[in-house]
């Protein structure tokens, strides 16, 4: 009976909707056709992020495999220590991508990356087209407006020119957001409430910048909206319902929205976005550029290309027009159809949302220093052109309107569909790439896109025997330039670096180990140790591999730390620096109660088991602090220590990676770690969700069971007539 009853539900389902689906497989075949540059399978784009973004696929299928449930951890990036890319940049792309890797394209993740991206398009055109149909009642205008969206300038910008895979995924989801919180807002329909939750759940645990920036463009409208109809149609308990949807969708995410809110200061990427104010980035978006009705970069070069090949940020004409016939028939004409009256308060927003995002993308005064820092999130104006985008496109929609009237059939279709596919082809770039799939595969590495982002970098509070120092300023900011310095370490050279003190009792030694290139052996360069601007040691450099040690010098009991510069002296003017490689370079010296079990000696003790890294270790007199193969990220792990929870770990530096530290007794010791985010946030996320599913599963409950009574009842009165 069960199953009789959702067949038919499906079948009702299928008949109702069957215009939605003859639209949704238009639209997937425009996605598939907008997705020519990647059309090999074999090759990758490699001028991009694009890369990164399918070895994240590659590693949510092993963390799928490991039984991670929400995505966590990055399983081999940074050396295989844990690295909780997904924690803290992105979840819903990679989880859906790295089980389309597992289950449809097992042989090829840059598959798996493709259809993930097809779905955004294709999902995000066709709720652009639901918001336009609720707004015109303009089929054919509405199909256009969802064509026009999908083949946008910016789209396409962020899927061949940034490899922005995530940023995409966000542009398919935000018109799902709009949609339901719309509906949420002039309904207040249980299954609106519910899905305009799970819609802003999905978008906060996609891409973060467009769920921050989508709450205030939508919002915006809202507020536009709910002024103009404030003395008639304005109901606060619908304004109550579309908040509560947003807090639930809060709640539902907490789990991931958390650690960006509290933990994220601490982490790399917040240090880079201190330091750039979005201002400085509208070099990429003068108005000619954004108004160009070709792609062009923004800045001339000397191949006549832009510095991230075909990232040429522009509105588009479709969206240009459609604002320009909106603003002369709304205030220059006295037409004004009767059934788009009702629409007009919406029609207002729209245009405000518009200019609103314009003015932050070109951004022709520098506003961004009275704006709370917070905002600084954003990085690139550029990216408020995907509020261009779904305001640009809600307005094609009405604007075809004004234009034909009522006079649309489907010739108006066809044509518009090759318009706007034409207008849109410039941003199509000719595909480059040389790195092969098989050959990503093999190293699904980050790199420099990614790797070094969310790493929690801990001040060096103490420092160890047989620690490996860090050689980058607390302050350091990951970038292109310097992924190399951080991952090659060479030793920077000109630059104090403070480092805590040691106890009296101990005389540590400096080990410098490194490889130097090129050599002169005519004339050898030195270099020179200083200790707060004092020279303890020097050395020439005569050979390709330098072996120094250093002893450190007595230091006042009054100092709390000690800066250390290395300089390299004797160096004739127009004379090729060498290149210094640093290997190792590690203190010797220490009490055994600071010394530590280096992560080079413990990580072959230790082993995955699951979502588990457990080690064996044996602690010995000479060293009792264990240095584990796990990346550092407080109050965001478990431990356990001989089956016992164990709460005492600090971080323990090695080079610039913060390790799990723990001083432990001496003997044979089993550890077990395990990352899993914070607690709490955790609980209150399992919760919200539980409640969730009691909320939609009891009516559902309650209908199947009336109508099994009632099935029940007719049989038995069936039983009854034939007796």
């Amino acid at each position: 009976m069960i199953l009789n009853n959702i067949s038919k539900f499906v079948n009702q389902l299928i008949h109702r909707n069957r215009i939605s689906f003859k639209i949704i497989v238009l639209y997937g075949v425009i996605a598939l056709s907008l997705m020519a540059p990647m059309a090999s399978s074999t090759i990758i784009p490699s001028i991009n992020d694009t890369p990164s973004h399918i070895s994240y696929i590659v590693q949510a299928r092993d963390a799928i495999n490991e039984g991670q449930f929400p995505l966590r951890i990055a399983p081999l990036e940074d050396n295989g220590w844990r690295y909780p890319g997904f924690q803290f940049y992105s979840q819903l792309p990679y989880f859906i991508g790295g089980w389309f890797y597992k289950l449809l394209t097992p042989n090829n993740p840059y598959d798996a990356y493709k259809l993930v991206i097809i779905i955004s398009l294709t999902m995000g055109g066709l709720y652009v087209y639901f918001l336009s149909l609720k707004l015109t009642r303009s089929r054919i205008a509405s199909i256009l407006s969802g064509v026009a969206y999908m083949s946008a300038p910016y789209f396409l910008n962020n899927i061949h020119a940034r490899g922005a895979f995530t940023e995409t995924v966000a542009q398919g989801i935000l018109p799902i957001v709009i949609y339901y919180a719309l509906e949420c807002y002039l309904t207040r329909k249980k299954r609106y409430f519910v899905l305009s939750a799970l819609s802003w759940f999905c978008l906060s645990i996609t891409h973060i910048i467009t769920f921050i920036y989508g709450t205030i463009f939508i919002f915006f409208l809202l507020v536009i909206v709910i002024t103009q109809t404030r003395k008639t149609k304005f109901s606060f308990p619908s304004l109550v319902s579309l908040l509560k949807a947003y807090i639930l969708g809060w709640l539902l995410g907490l789990y991931f929205l958390a650690p960006i809110i509290l933990v994220s200061p601490y982490l790399s990427i917040r240090k880079q976005i201190k330091a750039i104010n979005p201002f400085g980035t509208n070099t990429y978006t003068p108005i000619a550029n954004l108004f160009s009705p070709v792609s062009l970069p923004a800045e001339p070069s000397e191949n006549g290309l832009a510095a991230t090949y075909g990232l040429h940020p522009a509105i588009g004409w479709i969206f240009l027009i459609a604002f320009g016939i909106v603003i002369y028939y709304r205030y220059f004409t006295p037409f004004n159809p009767p059934k788009l009256k009702l629409i007009r308060p919406y029609i207002d927003g729209l245009l405000c949302v518009f200019l609103l995002a314009l003015f932050l993308t070109w951004s022709p005064i520098n506003i961004w220093n009275i704006l709370p820092r917070q905002l600084w999130v954003t990085q690139f104006t550029f990216r408020f052109i995907t509020h261009i985008m779904w305001a640009g496109a809600l307005l094609t929609a009405y604007a075809i309107v004004l234009i034909f009237r009522e006079r649309l059939d489907r010739r108006h279709l066809i044509i518009g569909i090759l318009l706007i596919i034409l207008f849109g082809r410039s941003w199509i770039p000719a595909p480059r790439g040389t790195l092969t799939v098989n050959k990503l595969v093999e190293e699904p590495l980050f790199k420099y896109s990614g790797s070094l982002d969310y790493l929690y970098r801990a001040p060096v509070k103490t420092i160890y025997g047989k620690n490996e120092l860090p050689l980058l300023h607390p302050e350091w900011i990951p970038g292109y330039s310097t992924w190399n310095t951080f991952v090659n370490h060479p030793l920077i050279l000109d630059a104090e670096l403070r480092y805590p003190i040691w106890d009296e009792k101990e005389n540590p030694i400096i080990f410098l180990e490194a490889e130097i290139s090129p050599i002169n052996i005519e004339q050898p360069i030195i270099l020179e140790a200083y200790i707060d601007g004092r020279k303890i040691s020097s050395v020439f450099l005569n050979s390709p591999k330098l072996n120094w040690q250093i002893p450190l010098p007595k230091i006042s009991p009054s100092s709390k730390d000690f800066g250390l510069k290395f300089v390299l002296n004797d160096v004739a003017e127009n004379k090729q620096l060498p290149n210094i490689r640093v290997n190792r370079f590690f203190l010797e010296g220490m009490s055994p109660e600071k010394t530590i079990i280096p992560v080079s000696e413990t990580q072959q003790y230790c082993k995955q088991e699951g979502i588990n890294t457990v080690c064996e270790l044996v602690v010995g007199e000479e060293a009792q602090i264990a240095q584990l193969p796990v990346l550092y990220y407080p109050n965001m792990f478990k431990l356990w220590v001989d089956n016992k929870p164990f709460k005492e770990s600090f971080p323990v530096h090695y080079r610039d990676y913060s390790l799990v530290g723990l001083k432990l007794k001496t003997g044979s010791h089993i550890i077990k770690t395990t990352f899993n985010g914070l607690v709490w946030a955790n609980w209150i996320s399992g919760l919200t969700w539980l409640i969730l599913a009691i909320y939609i599963i009891t009516p559902l409950y309650k209908d199947l069971k009336k109508e099994s009574l009632k099935s029940r009842n007719n049989s038995y009165s069936k039983k009854l007539g034939k007796d």
